[in-house]
């Protein structure tokens, strides 16, 4: 009778306080601000899942940057609907502004970026390169997973490792 009861007492002592534990934890979690940064982010992703950065192409006075988007997308075979093309950054005298361009959809998007390593064989455009239009947070993991890269491209030469879903894969040279 006696380890009866102090076995209830237990139970109900341990269930308080699993009781409670998760009761803060379920309140951290669904913190107004906690959501707020979810939603926000979620939004963010969602906008720039359907912009295309082009870097490298050259910088002129008073330019036009739908021809040029126009023509770039051209050579990769894609006609895309394109609209707000801008330059992004600060003017700096010597360097060369990416182009942020929209299309329609994400997997317009896709399709551009599949296609867009064929740009490094055309005359007058291998120095010009298509990203996908990244967060800051995305961008420091990137240059992260590329400066590993070419850490492994300079310690082992004899394979080929490219980056694959963000991850650093090797594959036959052959």
């Amino acid at each position: 009778e006696e380890e009866i009861t102090a076995v209830k007492n237990t139970v109900a002592t341990e269930l308080k306080s699993y009781s409670s534990v998760v009761q803060k934890s379920c309140s951290a979690a669904l913190a107004p601000q906690k959501i707020a940064s979810a939603v926000k982010k979620v939004n963010e992703e969602e906008d720039r899942s359907k912009n295309v950065i082009v870097f490298g192409v050259p910088e002129e006075h008073e330019e036009k940057l739908q021809p040029k988007v126009s023509e770039i997308l051209d050579k990769l075979e894609e006609k895309p609907r394109v609209s707000n093309c801008t330059r992004i950054g600060q003017r700096k005298p010597g360097a060369v502004r990416p182009i942020r361009f929209r299309v329609s959809g994400s997997e317009t998007v896709y399709q551009i970026l599949k296609k867009a390593k064929a740009l490094k064989d055309l005359e007058g455009y291998q120095k010009v390169f298509i990203s996908p239009d990244r967060t800051v947070e995305e961008r420091i993991s990137r240059q992260k997973i590329v400066n590993q890269l070419k850490e492994k491209r300079q310690t082992d030469p004899s394979n080929h490792y490219i980056i694959r879903r963000g991850e650093i894969v090797c594959i036959d040279k052959t």
